[in-house]
């Protein structure tokens, strides 16, 4: 219990970065380059979902079921640490591939091409953390430690970068280099601590073929459920008026910082859930009440604190009502995946996000979730239809969760 609570308000902590950077960014006068930042961070926030949830996962149930990381680790762990450096190695390599072809049609990334290519330094140095590893060790500080420097490098890169009159372009590029040198040094510094003598070879990148070839439906399912963060990202590098990405981006990051909570509430509970020992119903529904507790706090009190906000940036006030609009389907949506949360640790538990049949189910659900987004880009092409098209999305995507549940659950 305490493990979880240090976790969760830690991250929570280290999830409200991205509103002071914002902050920041929001009063540059170069509208261009903060669009893109914003654009670059969707990106690295979407591409660290999908990695993790597709590699890691089984990683950490097989750490704790051998007994965790300790002195005398298992050798099976070490093997698994492994595979997930090749696993890791396999997935930035097709990455950057995806990532130039993306650079090269989504015109908002064109338009600075060689800086936007440049930035997947960023997305690598963002991604490349060890969570998994460390909690399932009694070190998970470790990560907390590592990722509050992460975060820290981002604002001090940025406020010089702004001193100095940088290119901020460029800006992502230094920060995922800074970000990729503090994750090698904390996993180094945590391989010492336990004598984890880790072997990178050749030949551990091609068993790590091996092993998502075995879990080709989890990659499979988790690349679908990303499906509206990742249109939500693409469809926003259309809009071609920049300012309203600045309005819509303002609100959306206040939606990603309280969404965040929910990543880290299920990054949090899900090792305990893990456990031989469990947790129990008491304790479940105590945690849970605290979490929509504090979930429907944080949204009645960003929503009523709007105001201010629209008063220290400085926006015309012709566009506020476009910003309270946005504002509200964001967290309407905070709402629709809060109550998800339940559902989508049934599923994680019990094998269920590697099924053939989750696949059909969540298959339909993202052509649907496309044609949502294209339907509203064509006809409409303003910010708010993307926040009326993830509302739409996250709803389609509780619905198919409901689905499987109710499909499965006398059969697991």
């Amino acid at each position: 219990m305490k493990k979880f609570l240090r976790v969760f308000y830690s991250q929570i902590f280290n999830s409200f970065f991205p509103i002071l950077i914002i902050s920041i960014l929001i009063n540059l006068k170069n509208k261009n380059d903060v669009a893109l930042i914003f654009l670059m961070l969707n990106f690295a926030n979407v591409y660290l979902l999908f990695s993790d949830y597709s590699s890691n996962i089984n990683f950490l149930k097989n750490a704790i079921a051998a007994g965790g990381i300790h002195k005398n680790t298992a050798s099976s762990i070490i093997k698994d640490i492994e595979h997930y450096l090749g696993i890791k190695t396999i997935i930035f390599t097709i990455g950057f591939i995806v990532w130039v072809i993306m650079c090269s049609v989504i015109p908002l990334l064109h338009q600075s091409m060689t800086a936007s290519i440049f930035s997947y330094i960023f997305i690598i140095g963002h991604n490349l953390n060890f969570y998994w590893m460390y909690m399932s060790s009694n070190k998970e500080y470790l990560f907390i430690i590592s990722n509050f420097f992460a975060r820290l490098l981002l604002l001090l890169v940025l406020l010089l970068f702004i001193k100095f009159q940088l290119n901020l372009s460029y800006l992502m590029a230094i920060v995922g280099i800074g970000n990729t040198i503090l994750a090698i040094e904390f996993f180094k510094s945590f391989c010492k601590r336990y004598n984890l003598k880790i072997s990178f070879t050749q030949t551990t990148i091609i068993e790590s073929f091996t092993i998502i070839k075995k879990d080709i439906p989890l990659v499979v399912n988790n690349f679908l459920l990303m499906s509206p963060s990742t249109c939500v990202t693409i469809f926003t590098g259309y809009v071609k008026n920049t300012e309203l990405v600045l309005v819509y981006g303002l609100a959306e990051k206040i939606f990603l910082a309280f969404r965040a909570m929910l990543g880290v509430f299920v990054n949090s509970i899900y090792p305990i859930f893990c456990s031989k020992e469990g947790i129990n119903r008491k304790k479940a529904s105590l945690i849970f009440g605290g979490f929509y507790s504090s979930i429907l706090f944080a949204c009645l009190f960003i929503y009523f604190l709007s105001p201010y906000l629209l008063q220290y940036f400085h926006f015309p006030s012709s566009n506020n009502n476009l910003f309270y609009t946005c504002l509200f389907y964001l967290l309407a949506t905070i709402l629709i995946i809060s109550i998800n949360t339940p559902w989508f640790l049934w599923l994680l538990l019990k094998h269920q996000l590697n099924t053939s049949y989750s696949t059909i189910i969540l298959f339909i659900t993202s052509l649907i979730i496309i044609g949502v987004f294209i339907f509203n880009t064509i006809f409409f092409n303003g910010v708010v239809s993307i926040t009326k098209s993830i509302l739409i999305a996250e709803t389609l995507v509780l619905l198919a969760y409901l689905v499987i549940y109710f499909t499965k659950r006398k059969y697991v």
